[in-house]
């Protein structure tokens, strides 16, 4: 991966040979970091985008079979007609545009060959972010003088949106390419210990970096068959930073208040980033307002990554702060991008098969709300990818309330069972795993709370009985047996 190549290079370029004498590198690097800020920037515009095309998107869904639940508080006419603009500084100290033209400025610092590769992946995000600020202006048109009860201007609708999903990917797709073309380059650069002055520091606050983006990125492709071990690398990278007091460089430029601050900064996000981790991996439940997504989405965008940004003061931020306080001629890191995803109303997909959010499910839960969870000793087993079950109260009818998991996806919360049967109809994965989880929220009169669930394998009615009290959840597997 480009970061990881970045950083491999940025620790050989600190053990150059012995008495060579460095070039001077300040306004290479500086070159570079142009290039830095531009991305990081418009990644703080595409957030303010993303936020507003939420709201877009749920907007337009209640004109089919969901409410109108609004995640963000403010609209088009509350923004810069720009928003990578910014004149007035609304958002930023130096909006995306103005480091484009600064970019521009610089042209011959850097070798023409690298120069160019650079100016092309610029040249394509800035265009991305161009589309995507207009997109925002597309939409409010659309929803104000379309009639969204037809169903063909929803699907015109839907399909502008759809086309801010493929720009937020591709905005992504060129940032690692201009991430790896400055690796290249930076590689190049003869950089020795005296000016990157504290290699230890640097080393430290890099493996934070790369780990965590790692995991980021396990979550951003939903590639997360190994988040455990990724998780342990992260758990063995934020040790080590911690080992490093900064007191110990006495006489130096980290003991600076403002340093310290910054360093204590990047501990806490990190720790923190850390723990939303451990809950995507024990499959904790999601807020109400993201239901419609997947844990995936939410941990990803809301979750994790405003530990890793600067807009939520994340690690990214704090190391930025520490390379630009001691000058040192190393690039700045690099934030990253939040994705889009468009939420349809289940009418439109014409169909109440409930189908679960996460495509592969490697590992049973282990916690659930903050409650340990237990295997059920028995099992599942159908002989279609698509099950009809019926859920009642097993013994006595005494007001067991009780919620519903699929896979990690609640189906029902909350919900008092009696002896009319609830039906509900599930789609299991293909791959990995698949689960049916049980949480009393209220055990009636007779504890534990117990439930029936029937369902037909082989032509034939199964039943089986699930129990949870308030000290845990049970949890069955379902396996495909033909």
């Amino acid at each position: 991966m480009p970061y990881i190549r970045f950083f491999f290079a940025l620790l050989i370029s600190f053990s150059t040979i012995s008495g060579v004498a460095a070039t001077d590198n300040s306004d290479k690097v500086k070159a570079l970091n142009n290039y830095v800020n531009f991305s990081n920037e418009s990644t703080h515009g595409l957030l303010i985008v993303h936020r507003l095309l939420e709201n877009f998107n749920k907007n337009i869904n209640k004109y089919v079979d969901l409410p109108d639940q609004q995640i963000n508080f403010y609209s088009n006419k509350d923004l810069p007609k720009d928003i990578f603009e910014d004149p007035e500084n609304w958002f930023y100290e130096v909006s995306p545009n103005t480091w484009y033209n600064k970019i521009m400025l610089n042209k011959g610092v850097l070798p023409t060959a690298t120069e160019v590769n650079l100016l092309a992946s610029a040249n394509k995000m800035k265009s991305i972010i161009t589309n995507i600020n207009n997109v925002r202006f597309d939409l409010e048109s659309q929803i104000n003088t379309l009639d969204l009860t037809n169903r063909d201007n929803l699907v015109t609708v839907y399909e502008k949106l759809e086309e801010a999903v493929t720009w937020y990917k591709d905005f992504y797709i060129y940032q690692k390419e201009l991430e790896a073309n400055i690796s290249k380059y930076y590689a190049t650069l003869t950089v020795n210990k005296d000016e990157i002055q504290f290699p230890q520091v640097i080393k430290a606050m890099s493996d934070v970096y790369s780990s965590n983006r790692e995991a980021l990125n396990a979550l951003y492709f939903r590639e997360d068959d190994n988040f455990r071990d990724i998780y342990n690398k992260e758990t063995a990278a934020l040790d080590r930073f911690k080992k490093i007091n900064l007191t110990d460089y006495n006489s130096t430029r980290l003991i600076n208040s403002k340093v310290q601050t910054y360093w204590g900064n990047i501990i806490r996000q990190f720790s923190e980033s850390l723990n939303a981790q451990k809950q995507f991996m024990e499959s904790e439940n999601i807020p109400q307002e993201f239901k419609l997504y997947d844990k995936y989405y939410y941990y990803y965008n809301i979750s994790v990554i405003n530990k890793f940004n600067r807009y939520g003061n994340g690690i990214v931020y704090e190391m930025n702060r520490i390379v630009d306080y001691l000058g040192i001629p190393v690039p700045r890191y690099f934030e990253m991008p939040h994705y889009f995803k468009v939420i349809y109303p289940k009418s439109l997909a014409k169909t109440d098969i409930l189908a679960s959010s996460d495509p592969v499910i490697n590992v049973l839960p282990s916690t659930v709300r903050g409650r340990s969870v237990v295997l059920a000793d028995h099992t599942i087993f159908i002989d279609s990818s698509v099950v009809v079950f019926q859920m009642y109260d097993h013994k006595i009818i005494d007001g067991d309330i009780v919620s519903i998991s699929f896979n990690g996806d609640w189906l029902v919360e909350k919900y008092q069972i009696s002896e009319k049967p609830y039906e509900f109809k599930i789609q299991v994965n293909e791959e990995g795993k698949n689960f049916l989880l049980l949480h009393a929220d209220d055990m009636g009169k007779q504890p534990p709370a117990t439930i029936a669930l029937s369902y037909m394998y082989k032509g034939k009615k199964q039943l089986i009985t699930l129990n949870s009290d308030i000290a845990k959840s049970e949890v069955i597997e379902i396996i495909m047996k033909k």
